[in-house]
C-alpha cells in the first residue's frame, strides 16, 4: 500500500454521512474565498496594509504559478478515478493541489508579514481546505503536502523578488489611495 493510499483510506472511510459530506463539500470549494476577502480587509488599513495585502496576493499567485511547474515533474489522477468518491470529478493531474496551494501562499506570507490573528485563521483554514479535498475525493494527500511546499516556494520567491518590483508596488498602492480618496469624495 502506497502512501496515498494509507493516509487516503482512513479519510475515505469517514463518508458516508450527508451532513459532513456537505460541510467537506462547502469546505473544500469555499474556504478560498477568505483570501480575497482577507486581503481587502489588509488593504483598507493604511499604506503598510496595502503593501501586506499586495505582498501576500504576489506570493500566493507565485505558489499557484509554482504548482504548474511541479506538475510538470509529477502527475497523478485524482482518487476519484479509483474509488466512489463523495464527489466525482475527470481524471486529470490533481497533484499539487491549488486550492490548498492558495490557501498556504496566503497564510504563509501573512505570518511573515506579522499579520499573526490572521495568518493563523488562514493558515487553520488552509489545513481545514486540505482535509476537505482529500475527503470529497479531489486530491491525495500527497497533493496536499506538494501544495504546502508550493505555498512555500510562493513566499519565498516574493521574498526574493519584492525589492525588485518595488516600483510596481509604489504605484499600485499609491494608485489604491487616489481610489480611496475619490471613492470618499463621491459618497461625503
Amino acid at each position: 500500500m502506497t502512501f496515498d493510499q494509507a493516509v487516503y483510506l482512513p479519510i475515505y472511510n469517514m463518508t458516508g454521512n450527508p451532513l459532513l459530506n456537505q460541510t467537506m463539500y462547502f469546505l473544500a470549494d469555499f474556504l478560498v474565498l477568505l483570501i480575497p476577502a482577507s486581503l481587502i480587509y489588509i488593504w483598507l488599513h493604511g499604506q503598510e496594509g496595502k503593501e501586506d495585502s499586495l505582498f501576500a496576493a504576489y506570493s500566493t499567485v507565485a505558489g499557484i504559478l509554482f504548482t504548474y511547474f511541479m506538475g510538470l515533474f509529477y502527475a497523478h489522477e485524482n482518487p476519484s478515478a479509483f474509488y466512489d468518491t463523495v464527489i466525482a470529478y475527470h481524471p486529470e493531474n490533481s497533484f499539487p493541489s491549488q486550492h490548498t496551494t492558495a490557501m498556504f501562499g496566503a497564510a504563509f506570507p501573512l505570518l511573515y508579514r506579522k499579520r499573526d490573528k490572521l495568518g493563523w485563521v488562514i493558515l487553520v483554514a488552509a489545513v481545514l481546505t486540505g482535509f476537505s479535498r482529500i475527503y470529497i475525493g479531489e486530491h491525495w494527500p500527497i497533493d496536499i503536502l506538494g501544495a504546502v511546499v508550493a505555498g512555500a516556494a510562493g513566499l519565498g520567491i516574493a521574498i526574493t523578488t519584492w525589492d525588485k518590483l518595488e516600483p510596481v508596488w509604489t504605484y499600485l498602492v499609491e494608485f489604491g489611495e487616489k481610489a480611496e480618496e475619490r471613492t470618499r469624495d463621491i459618497f461625503d
